[in-house]
């Protein structure tokens, strides 16, 4: 491009040599001048709207590099948001939410044999809140995780109760803290073989499904354990005898594992070997098409090494391993039986205790002692029966009663049941309706009665006496499950 100097230049050499050749007059070079003054500015002009299009030719280049950068920044967004999708896709949500309202009335502290008649109480209008978040995630062909984060908790409580382990969710702990009710990992071998290990679905299993309105959700009958549980289990499918079906499981847990927040592992000062628990459970459907669904399950289990209270160390002299226990067990279940819109089932149970006379001196609420305690001496036995009728979709009326013996014991320290009516050393008759509002909510109201016959009901150790204790329980409960 010549410039407005150049094109001068050239335009006063054209002109000298014009002027060489020929003699111009004054007029003539004016309008020379005049021409050369035109040049230069229609030059300018050309000059600026040159400028001007390269401004908007790099402005639009601006734009259209924004443009790519907010267009591969979607994408990377677009990719991360489907990346995260397909992690949360893998995992299936669930929950549950439940709120009650309770009315309690009953005596404590009669033992009639030392003159003692105990005081009578209320606890009326109290109100809980039990939330609970299910999970699943299919990892592949051989492996699928579970997992169950709960919360229970009684209204405006924030006491932090102490409870046990196998309690924590499924009792008010007075806070509202999630707790990791279940967590475990089931793989399969083969077809016939699956391992289970974690914390494992032991809590709320057969004998709490017509009450609690809900489908087989644990392995054990809760007669004999229901409460969270460290464990593992392998379950095996037997060859099909007689058109039964029998799966047998093998399980090993801890009941109480001597932890190093008290003592390291390496240095056991305290001398307390572990509660190991061991397991082995049959079950089978019984093959008559017309009785319907149903469920058969033999039990035995047994404890090791049982200990006097997992939670007090502050004086471990008087803590110590008291004996073995074995249960035993057998449970039948048959929903809509025959066809008709009747389900029951029949629980029974035994305790074997072992003691090696040994004692443990615990402490009351105020920090005394108690006289020394040996694990309990004689064998135990208790039953669980119940039934349901369902009248509609939306009518459900029910009944259980369950009795225990002198001596009675099991596993159902973590029972979600307030009063753990299933250790009771006495009768239980709790009779509740059900109405349920659609497929995912429903309304339960009920009543129980407990009268004890024994003192110690749920616990394991010391000389149970005849009590006139009691216990009755309106209440009403509100379930939605999603």
């Amino acid at each position: 491009m010549i410039n407005k100097i150049g094109l001068s230049t050239v335009l006063i050499a054209s002109l000298a040599v014009s002027i060489n050749a020929k003699t111009y007059s004054q007029a003539d070079m004016d309008k020379v001048l005049q021409r050369l003054d035109r040049l230069e500015k229609a030059l300018e002009i050309q000059q600026e709207q040159t400028t001007i299009k390269i401004n908007k030719t790099n402005i639009k280049m601006q734009k259209i590099q924004a443009s790519n950068e907010e267009e591969i920044e979607a994408l990377n967004e677009r990719a991360d948001e489907n990346e995260f999708h397909a992690t949360m896709n893998r995992i299936k949500w669930g929950g549950e939410f439940e709120v009650s309202d309770n009315y309690v009335e009953g005596k404590t502290g009669s033992i009639p044999q030392f003159g003692m008649t105990g005081t009578e109480y209320s606890d009326n209008n109290k109100w809980t809140t039990k939330v609970r978040l299910s999970m699943e995630a299919k990892i592949n062909d051989k492996t699928k995780f579970s997992g169950r984060l709960a919360m229970y908790k009684n209204w405006s409580d924030s006491s932090g109760a102490n409870i046990s382990d196998s309690a924590e969710g499924r009792k008010p702990s007075g806070g509202s803290g999630l707790y990791v009710e279940r967590a475990y990992v089931d793989y399969s071998f083969s077809d016939v073989l699956t391992m289970t290990i974690g914390r494992q679905p032991s809590s709320d299993g057969p004998g709490m499904t017509l009450i609690e309105n809900t489908q087989r959700k644990a392995t054990y009958p809760s007669l004999l354990f229901d409460g969270a549980a460290d464990g593992l289990v392998l379950s095996a499918k037997l060859p099909t005898i007689l058109n039964l079906k029998p799966t047998i499981r093998l399980a090993y847990g801890k009941g109480f594992q001597n932890q190093a927040n008290y003592t390291p592992y390496e240095a056991n000062t305290m001398a307390i070997e572990d509660l190991n628990v061991y397991g082995a459970f049959l079950e089978m459907n019984l093959p008559f098409k017309s009785m319907g669904d149903n469920l058969l399950v033999f039990s035995y289990v047994k404890g090791t090494d049982f200990i006097g209270h997992p939670q007090q160390f502050s004086t471990p002299s008087t803590n110590s391993n008291l004996g073995d226990m074995d249960l035993a067990g057998i449970y039948f279940e048959n929903n809509k039986a025959f066809g008709t819109k009747l389900s029951y089932f029949a629980s029974i149970g035994w305790n074997m205790p072992d003691s090696n006379a040994k004692t443990v001196t615990l402490r009351d609420a105020n920090g005394n002692n108690m006289p020394p305690m040996a694990l309990i001496k004689d064998n135990g036995s208790a039953f669980h029966i119940g039934a349901r009728y369902d009248f509609n979709n939306s009518f459900k009326l029910g009944y259980e009663f369950n009795h225990g013996s002198k001596n009675w014991f099991s596993f159902t320290s973590g029972s979600s049941d307030l009063l753990n009516k299933l250790a009771t050393r006495g009768d239980v008759n709790d009779i509740y309706a059900i109405y349920q509002i659609d497929l995912n909510q429903f309304i339960r109201l009920g009543y129980t009665m407990i009268d004890y016959d024994y003192t110690g009901s749920g616990w394991h150790i010391g000389t149970s006496m005849k009590t006139d204790d009691y216990v009755n329980r309106a209440y009403g409960v509100y379930n939605l499950r999603f």
